[in-house]
């Protein structure tokens, strides 16, 4: 008997179709993951709220829903899962706290309104490129090879709660505006500005990247064009500016909260010291001439050398 070969037409389909129910999977898994972490932070925090300063008691909360993700994380045999989390936390908490307080002024609204464009923004930047449950991240693979039997423990750790942290330290200022009930200021307009600039900087970014990315030869090349022209990283000198804006939205109408600024410059520091150095040594692998780049271009500023 003689047997038929399937058209590649619908092997193609088929092939499709498969990568589709994977990434929809990912994505409930997710989901589902984001709506029991957030159900047991709520929780946590209304059973210690009276007992222990406020800020500590959001703090315990969000920790405990870190760990509930980083659990899943384990469970699905993928750090990733994690990766949505730094965009989540702060429009998750602010939402929380406006119900709690019931504070519904314009100011807050509005503030609210720039946290979620940003973060709206950022998740479904990672769903775009989101493909199935398993997907690892490079630096996840890197982190692995080098701590073996450790790495749940500096998963936990490294990879989930110190950007956790990192990113509740920054988002204070927006909590401190809500539980202050404060008032809106024409001097906020400043911080929302900053804020709303370091978004389109790392929308801009990330679609001149994934242009690229379709467009290139090979995986050597290096990206020069659009933001990237005279910027190594301006996605990542976008979400600088984003928290450095959130804080000016809160310190800006009294000089006396200057101390709120910590949070976006150790996100700062983050990214100097951490992001840039690995992504950095990442690609010195793989890019062309990358030393000579490095040379030629700036670290953020988009600005020509």
């Amino acid at each position: 008997m003689i047997k038929r070969q399937m058209p590649k037409k619908h092997i193609s389909t088929i092939e499709t179709m498969m990568t589709i129910n994977k990434k929809l999977k990912g994505i409930f898994i997710l989901f589902v993951t984001y709506i029991v972490a957030l159900t047991a932070g709520i929780l946590i925090f209304h059973s210690i709220k009276n007992l222990i300063p406020l800020y500590y008691a959001i703090f315990i909360a969000n920790a405990a829903a870190t760990v509930l993700t980083w659990m899943s994380g384990v469970i699905f045999k993928s750090a990733s899962i994690y990766d949505p989390y730094w965009s989540v936390q702060t429009p998750a908490i602010m939402i929380a706290l406006i119900i709690m307080t019931g504070t519904c002024t314009p100011g807050t609204l509005i503030f609210l309104a720039f946290v979620l464009f940003w973060a709206i923004r950022l998740t479904a930047n990672f769903i775009a490129g989101f493909h199935d449950i398993s997907y690892v991240d490079w630096r996840y693979k890197m982190l692995k090879e080098k701590t073996g039997s450790l790495f749940q423990i500096v998963n936990l750790l490294g990879i989930c709660m110190f950007p956790t942290t990192v990113v509740y330290i920054a988002s204070l200022p927006a909590f401190a505006y809500i539980l202050e009930n404060r008032d809106f200021s024409l001097l906020n307009t400043i911080g929302l500005a900053v804020m709303f600039l370091g978004t389109m900087l790392e929308l801009f970014a990330d679609r001149q990247m994934k242009t690229f990315i379709k467009t290139r030869k090979d995986r050597s090349e290096i990206i020069r064009t659009g933001l990237w022209k005279y910027s190594r990283h301006p996605n990542y000198l976008g979400e600088i500016l984003f928290w450095y804006g959130v804080a000016l939205v809160y310190i800006l109408p009294d000089l006396n909260h200057l101390p709120y600024l910590a949070g976006a410059v150790i996100n700062h520091l983050m990214f100097l010291f951490i992001s840039v150095p690995l992504a950095e040594k990442n690609m010195q692998k793989y890019k062309s001439n990358f030393e000579q780049y490095k040379k030629e271009v700036r670290m953020f500023l988009p600005l020509k050398k």
